[in-house]
């Protein structure tokens, strides 16, 4: 169900970039089907904040969604396994491209490269994402500046109970994929998020500060630029590892840090610390942000959308899914990072 165009306005063909979490998915509805949410949604504040936002993306219509990763797919997708969110599309009945990201001659020139191929092959002129804070010093912004796509960011800045709101308004099933344990530990600072900057004025944001979309998440911690969140290359290793490199390995690090990941651990895990791995292949429902995440936020200052890296997420089912996924996965550790390996997918045939 595409968007009501106002009458006598020319749509723009715009794509998602899309990992499949809950932000660029979130994007995905609310440029499909608007009314869902603002039926759902009863607080007048609320109503007017998710009315300006919708407006952002009233005269696109969705063409397609794209997915970057690395050339040659050699790295393999944490939180968002390339599976899943090639059957994502396909629950969803729209197209699906997926762009690989060269690092030569840098990550950011081949990532306008693909922006431009956006336009110049299938008319995209807008490219939105699931961006929520300035990540990675802007690289999208920048990646998509002078490639006449212009960068839109619908959940720019938006309070995170409304976030979530909106996911549970479409019903969403958003598994919980990939945790960063080290962000829910006792001894961890809690330290408060930099302040956000405001958003453009327009619409549309300036091309000059966009980047490609990924949901990533800076460390607050490490004092680098860490996991992004909405939808690009995914980190296959803790970002200390990459930290204080050439400028060529920060540039790298700013574009595999656009991911969303989420992780599953078993019952009977005893590692410490206890409260990340106890996300790990939960359903982000009403319940589990109660019980789990609101105290989180309360004794270890994690966001509770995860937009800082604590946790990623695959969204299974929606109000726009055609059939839910059912995926089947095999918890993981790797450094500070708890996964879900994936194991088994398929579309629900009923």
């Amino acid at each position: 169900m595409a968007a009501v165009q106002p009458r006598g306005s020319i749509a723009r063909k715009a794509a998602i970039s899309f990992t499949g979490g809950k932000d660029s998915m979130t994007v995905l509805h609310l440029m499909r089907a608007p009314e869902i949410v603002m039926e759902a949604i009863d607080d007048t504040a609320w109503r007017e904040d998710v009315r300006e936002r919708i407006a952002k993306v009233t005269h696109c219509e969705v063409a397609l969604l794209v997915t970057f990763v690395p050339a040659g797919r050699k790295q393999s997708f944490k939180a968002h396994p390339l599976e899943v969110v090639q059957l994502q599309a396909h629950a969803l009945g729209l197209p699906h491209l997926v762009m690989e990201v060269e690092s030569a001659p840098s990550f950011l020139e081949s990532y306008k490269a693909n922006i431009r191929r956006l336009r110049e092959e299938y008319g995209i002129t807008a490219l939105a994402t699931g961006d929520i804070l300035d990540v990675c010093n802007s690289f999208m912004p920048r990646a998509a500046a002078g490639t006449g796509v212009d960068l839109i960011a619908p959940l720019w800045g938006i309070e995170r109970r409304l976030l979530l709101e909106l996911v549970w308004a479409y019903s969403m099933s958003p598994l919980i994929t990939c945790v960063n344990v080290t962000k829910f530990t006792e001894v961890a600072e809690v330290k408060q998020a930099p302040p956000l900057p405001p958003p453009p004025p327009a619409s549309v944001m300036p091309v000059a500060e966009v980047v490609t979309e990924a949901e990533e998440v800076a460390e607050a911690d490490a004092g680098s630029e860490a996991e992004a969140g909405a939808g690009a290359l995914d980190i296959t290793a803790p970002v200390a590892d990459i930290e204080g490199g050439t400028s060529a390995t920060k540039e790298a690090t700013e574009a595999k840090a656009y991911c969303d990941a989420s992780v599953s651990v078993r019952s009977s895990e005893t590692t410490a610390p206890q409260v990340g791995l106890a996300l790990l292949g939960r359903q982000l429902n009403r319940q589990l942000h109660e019980d789990v995440l609101l105290p989180a936020k309360r004794m270890y200052g994690v966001d509770e959308c995860g937009e800082w890296g604590e946790y990623h997420t695959m969204v299974t089912d929606s109000r726009l899914f055609v059939r839910p996924l059912h995926l089947s996965f095999e918890p993981q550790r790797e450094g500070d990072f708890a996964f879900l390996a994936l194991r088994l997918i398929e579309l629900d045939e009923h």
